[in-house]
C-alpha cells in the first residue's frame, strides 16, 4: 500500500485547552512502575549492593547505572506498550537492560502512558512508552534483539517517528539526541540540536515519520531502505482495494481523516482511520471500538433520519487499523461556517431566518441521538456539517453511549458540562443532560462566534461563583449589539444551568421557539456600561498584586512560572519571559499614586518588586549569553524592559547595563522582522536614543534601516521583507503581511526611523510597504482584514485574520502612523484604518485574551487610533474589548485576573499571558505611549 497523504495545515481556530480535567493519581499508581524496576534491580543484585539510581520525575522516572557516560546523539530505542501492558513491557525490559548496563527512561505511571498512547498526543512522540540510550552502535544492535524478544507478543501503538525493528515488534528505533545541552536557537527558544559531521548545530526532528539526517546511515546496513514518505508524485492510495484517496483532511496520533471515491458507486466519501492500541486504557478499550462504535449509531440513526447523519458505506479493516467509510457530507463545519461568516459579513448569523433555522436544527440533532437511546458527550461546533443550503448533519459520534455504560467520555472544553468534567475519562457515560448543556453552548456559539468557556475560579477566600452567572454575564454583554444572542438568551441560559435538574428539557426548548413572539434578554442599560470602570480597576489592581506575589527572584531557570511552550523560551525575554513583567513593573511605578492603590499594590510594593525583577533579569540574562536581537523573542526586548526598569528606579547601575546589552545587539540579520529580528532590534535602537539621546543608538537604528532596505524584496504584490529560506529557523522561507513577522511591523520600524532622521529613504520603504498591505487588504461589512502571507493573498480564497500578530490589528498599527505622517490627507489609509477597526471589534466575541492575537492586542490598536484620528469611538470600542477580558476574567485567591490565551490559567507572560492585559489596563488608565514603540516624549541630547 502506498504511503497516506499528508494533511493540509489545520485552520485557524479557537485556542482551547486539551484535557478537560486532571486528576490526583493515588500513591500507589506513583510507585507502581518505578517499583517494578525497583524490584528487577534487586533481583539484579542477590546481595543487596547496586549502583543504579531510579530517579521519579514529573513526568519520565531515568534509570542509570553509576559511571555511565552517555553520549551527546546516536540511535537510540523505543518500546511501546499500553497501560494494560505497561508493568509486563517494563520488567521484561527493565531485565535486558540492567543486565547489559543500559541507562533509559520510562513514563512513571499508568495515567502518563494512558496520555502517551491517547488519541490527542502529539504524533512524533505517541506510544513511546520506554527510551534506551545505548552506550555505542553494538550495544545498540545486540539490546534491540534481545527487547524485541522480550516483549514479542505484547502489545502496544506503533511509534510513528521510528522505524520498527522487525515485522510485528514493539522495540522501534530513530537517530536524535541523548544529552546534548539544550541550545538557543535563532526563534528564541530552547532545544537540544544535533550536531552534523561538520560541527553545525541540526534541528532534532521528531516527525510523525522516520527522517533520520541523511549522515546518519543505517545502524542495520544489511536491511531493506525504509519506503521513502509520500510525495506530489507517489502513486494514488487505494483503500480496501476500493476508496482512493484524494487528499488528507486530517491526522492525528489516532490516525487520519481522508477524502476519497468510492471506485464502486463513484459517490464522495470520508474515510476515518483508528490505530491499533492508540487510546488504550485500563478497561481494555481503544480508538478502534469507538470507531465501530461509530459506525453502528451511523447505521442505525440513517434508517430513521437518513438526512441528519452521514450514510454510512462499510467499515473495515486494514495492516491493523480500523477504517470507517462514510458518504461525505458536503459544506463545512458549524464552527467553520461561523468563523468565516465573521470574517465575510461581521456577524456570526446573518438574519432571523437562519437563526431559525440553525436553532431548531440543534435542538433536532439533540433529540435525534436522545431518541437512540444516547448521549452524545461531546456535542460541539466541530461535530456538526452546515451542508449548502443549511441543512445540519451530525458527525463524529464516537463519544456516544447508553447511559451508564462503561465508555471514554471525551467532550470539548467550554462545551461539557460541570458533572461530565467531574468524571473520570472512562466511566459510565452521563445522563443526557450533559448534552443539554453542550447544546446552549453551541446554540451561543452559532448565533455570536463566542466559546462560552471559563477557567475555573481557585478563590483562596470565599466560593467560586457559580458559573451559570458568569455565562450571564458574557451573554449580556454579547447582546448589546447582537439581536440573535438577545432574542435566544433565555433558552441558551436555561440549558446551560449548573445543576442538571434545572435545565430546560429539549421539550420545553421546543415551546420556547414555537412561541409566536419568544421572549426577548432585557439590553444592556447604561448602569451595566457604568459598571465597567471599577472592573477595569479591579482587573489592573489585583494583576499587579498577582504579578507582585508570584514573581520569584530566587528561582535558577525563571522569574514567573511558565508551562508548555512558553518554558522552552528564553527566560528573559519579552514573549514569554520576565521582560513582559519588568516592563509592566515599570510603567506601574512611574505613574501609580497611593490613592489609585490597594494594600498590595503600594508605590513601595512596585518599586521593590521592580528592583528584584530587574535584578534577577539583569543577572540571568548575564548567565545566558545570546546575540539575538528579536524585540519579542530575542534580547532587545530585555534591554528596552531593563532600561525602564532603570528609569523608573533611578538606578544608574541598571541603566548602564541596559545600556551595554542594547550596544552589544546584532542591528543586521538574516530574519528582518520585529519579533526575532532586525526590525525589532531597530526599534530598541530609536527607543534608546529617544531615552537618552546619546548618538550612538541612532546611528545604529540608521544601520538597521539600512539593511532592511537592502533585503527589501519587490514583486508585483508589493514589497515584502522575507525570512531567507537556508536560515535556520522556523519562520524560513516566510513573506509575511503583519506586524511581528513581515510588511507591517518592518514598515513601522523604516517609518520611525524616518521621522527621527529626516531621511526621505525610508519614508519612501515605509510608504512602499503602505502600499502593499494596500493591495493585499480584503474589506468587506466585517471590516478590512489581511491574508497571513504572500502565498495566501494569491490564493482565491485566503484564510484572514484580525490580530497583532498577523492581520488587522497589526496592519491597522501600522497604517495609522503612516497617515498621521504623511499629512493625513489620504483617505485610503484612513479608510483602511477604520476598516481595521472594525473587523478587530466585529470579532471580539470569538477573540482569545491575548495580546499576540487576541483582544489585549486589538484594544491597543482601537487606542491608537483613537489618539492619533481623533475619534472617540475607537477607544470607546477598546473599552468594549476590555469588557470582553473582563467577561473571562478568573478568581484566583480573591483576585480578579485576565487568564492566558488558553483561558487555562493565569499566566504572567506579555504575548499571551496576564502581562499584555496589565499593560492595555495601564495605558487605558493613565494614558501615554503604546509599549514597544519608541513614541512620546524624548529627551534632550
Amino acid at each position: 500500500m502506498s504511503p497516506l497523504p499528508a494533511a493540509p495545515p489545520p485552520a485557524p481556530s479557537p485556542a482551547l485547552p486539551g484535557p478537560r480535567r486532571v486528576r490526583a493519581e493515588r500513591p500507589a499508581d506513583l510507585a507502581l512502575l518505578p517499583d517494578v524496576v525497583r524490584a528487577a534491580v534487586a533481583r539484579s543484585a542477590p546481595d543487596g549492593e547496586t549502583d543504579w539510581t531510579v530517579e521519579p520525575g514529573d513526568f519520565w522516572c531515568h534509570v542509570v547505572p553509576a559511571g555511565t557516560a552517555r553520549r551527546a546523539q546516536g540511535w537510540k530505542l523505543h518500546v511501546s506498550a499500553t497501560p494494560l501492558s505497561a508493568p509486563v513491557t517494563l520488567a521484561r525490559s527493565a531485565d535486558v537492560l540492567l543486565a547489559h548496563r543500559a541507562a533509559f527512561k520510562f513514563a512513571g505511571t499508568p495515567a502518563r502512558v494512558a496520555a502517551l498512547v491517547s488519541g490527542r498526543y502529539e504524533r512524533g512522540g505517541g506510544g513511546k512508552f520506554l527510551t534506551v540510550y545505548p552506550a555505542d552502535d553494538d550495544h545498540f544492535r545486540l539490546l534491540a534483539e534481545e527487547l524485541h524478544l522480550a516483549t514479542a507478543g505484547l502489545p502496544g501503538p506503533a511509534v510513528l517517528s521510528d522505524r520498527r525493528y522487525r515485522p510485528g515488534s514493539q522495540v522501534y528505533y530513530r537517530y536524535g539526541v541523548f544529552s546534548a545541552v539544550p541550545a538557543l536557537t535563532a526563534d528564541g527558544c530552547f532545544a537540544a540540536r544535533l550536531t552534523d559531521p561538520e560541527g553545525r548545530p541540526v534541528a532534532d526532528e521528531r516527525n510523525a515519520w522516520f527522517s533520520p539526517p541523511a549522515w546518519a546511515g543505517d545502524p542495520f546496513p544489511d536491511r531493506p531502505a525504509a519506503p521513502a514518505r509520500s510525495t506530489a508524485t507517489a502513486k494514488p492510495v487505494l483503500l480496501h482495494d476500493r476508496y482512493l484517496v484524494r487528499g488528507a483532511i486530517q491526522h492525528s496520533n489516532k490516525g487520519g481523516v481522508f477524502r476519497a471515491k468510492d471506485t464502486t458507486t463513484g459517490v464522495q466519501v470520508v474515510v476515518k482511520q483508528a490505530r491499533p492500541h492508540v487510546g488504550a486504557g485500563l478497561e481494555g478499550l481503544d480508538v478502534r471500538d469507538l470507531l465501530r462504535r461509530e459506525a453502528a449509531l451511523l447505521d442505525r440513526a440513517g434508517r430513521t433520519h437518513p438526512d441528519r447523519v452521514p450514510r454510512l458505506v462499510e467499515v473495515f479493516e486494514q495492516q491493523g487499523s480500523t477504517f470507517l467509510a462514510a458518504e461525505s457530507v458536503p459544506g463545512a463545519t458549524l464552527r467553520r461556517t461561523v468563523a468565516d461568516r465573521l470574517t465575510r459579513d461581521g456577524t456570526g448569523c446573518p438574519d432571523d431566518r437562519t437563526a431559525d433555522s440553525l436553532v431548531g436544527q440543534l435542538v433536532d440533532l439533540v433529540a435525534t441521538a436522545h431518541g437512540l437511546g444516547v448521549t452524545l458527550h461531546d456535542f460541539n461546533p466541530n461535530n456538526v456539517m452546515v451542508t449548502p443550503e443549511g441543512r445540519l448533519v451530525l458527525i463524529d459520534l464516537e463519544m456516544a453511549a447508553p447511559e451508564g455504560e462503561r465508555w471514554v467520555l471525551g467532550a470539548t472544553p467550554g462545551y461539557t458540562a460541570p458533572e461530565l468534567r467531574a468524571l473520570d475519562q472512562v466511566a459510565p457515560a452521563a445522563a443526557p443532560g450533559v448534552d443539554l448543556y453542550a447544546l446552549g453552548a453551541t446554540i451561543l456559539h452559532a448565533l455570536s462566534g463566542a466559546d462560552p468557556l471559563f477557567a475555573p475560579d481557585l478563590p483562596g477566600a470565599g466560593p467560586a461563583r457559580p458559573e451559570e452567572e458568569r455565562l450571564a454575564a458574557l451573554v449580556q454583554l454579547l447582546a448589546r449589539d447582537n439581536p440573535f444572542v438577545r432574542r435566544f438568551s433565555p433558552l441558551v441560559r436555561g440549558l446551560m444551568r449548573d445543576a442538571p435538574a434545572d435545565r430546560w428539557t429539549l421539550e420545553r426548548a421546543r415551546r420556547f421557539l414555537g412561541e409566536a413572539t419568544p421572549p426577548t434578554a432585557v439590553p444592556a442599560a447604561a448602569v451595566e456600561r457604568a459598571e465597567a470602570a471599577p472592573t477595569r480597576a479591579r482587573l489592573l489592581h489585583d494583576g499587579l498584586a498577582h504579578l507582585l506575589a508570584t514573581l520569584r527572584p530566587g528561582h535558577p531557570e525563571r522569574l514567573w512560572p511558565a508551562e508548555a511552550f512558553g518554558g522552552t523560551c528564553d527566560p528573559v525575554a519579552v514573549q514569554h519571559g520576565s521582560a513582559g513583567g519588568v516592563s509592566v513593573l515599570a510603567r506601574a511605578l512611574r505613574h501609580w499614586d497611593e490613592d489609585d492603590g490597594s494594600p498590595a499594590v503600594t508605590r513601595e510594593a512596585l518599586r521593590a518588586g521592580l528592583a528584584a525583577a530587574a535584578s534577577w533579569t539583569a543577572d540571568r540574562q548575564d548567565a545566558l549569553p545570546s546575540d539575538l536581537p528579536g524585540l519579542h523573542f530575542g534580547r532587545s526586548g530585555t534591554a528596552w524592559a531593563l532600561l525602564d526598569a532603570a528609569r523608573a528606579l533611578d538606578d544608574p547601575r541598571l541603566a548602564a547595563r541596559a545600556t551595554t546589552l542594547a550596544l552589544a545587539l546584532p542591528v543586521e540579520w538574516p530574519n528582518p522582522d520585529v519579533c526575532h529580528g532586525a526590525a525589532g532590534s531597530g526599534l530598541a535602537q530609536l527607543h534608546f536614543w529617544r531615552a537618552t539621546g546619546d548618538p550612538r543608538f541612532l546611528d545604529r537604528a540608521v544601520r538597521a534601516a539600512d539593511g532592511l532596505l537592502a533585503a527589501a524584496r519587490r514583486t508585483p504584490e508589493g514589497t515584502f521583507w522575507p525570512v531567507p529560506e537556508d536560515f535556520a529557523s522556523a519562520l524560513a522561507g516566510a513573506w509575511h503581511y503583519g506586524f511581528a513577522h513581515g510588511v507591517a511591523g518592518v514598515g513601522t520600524f523604516l517609518l520611525l526611523t524616518a521621522g527621527a532622521t529626516g531621511e526621505e529613504r525610508f519614508l519612501d520603504a515605509a510608504v512602499e510597504a503602505g502600499a502593499t498591505l494596500t493591495a493585499a487588504a480584503r474589506s468587506g461589512p466585517a471590516g478590512a482584514l489581511w491574508p497571513v502571507d504572500r502565498a495566501r493573498h494569491l490564493c482565491d480564497a485566503p484564510e484572514l485574520a484580525r490580530h497583532w500578530c498577523n492581520g488587522s490589528s497589526g496592519a491597522g498599527t501600522f497604517l495609522v502612523r503612516l497617515w498621521a505622517a504623511t499629512g493625513a490627507h489620504d483617505d485610503t489609509l484612513r479608510d483602511l484604518v477604520e476598516g481595521a477597526a472594525l473587523a478587530v471589534r466585529a470579532g471580539r466575541a470569538a477573540d482569545s485574551t491575548s495580546t499576540c492575537h487576541g483582544l489585549a492586542g486589538n484594544a491597543e490598536f482601537l487606542l491608537d487610533a483613537a489618539e492619533l484620528t481623533g475619534e472617540a469611538h475607537h477607544r470607546a470600542a477598546a473599552e468594549l474589548l476590555v469588557e470582553h477580558l473582563a467577561a473571562q476574567a478568573v478568581l484566583h485567591d480573591g483576585r480578579l485576573l485576565v487568564p492566558d490565551e488558553n483561558r487555562g490559567t493565569v499566566l504572567a507572560e506579555y504575548a499571551t499571558g496576564l502581562g499584555g492585559s496589565l499593560s492595555l489596563l495601564l495605558r487605558l488608565r493613565f494614558g501615554g505611549p503604546r509599549a514597544w514603540l519608541p513614541e512620546g516624549e524624548r529627551a534632550h541630547p
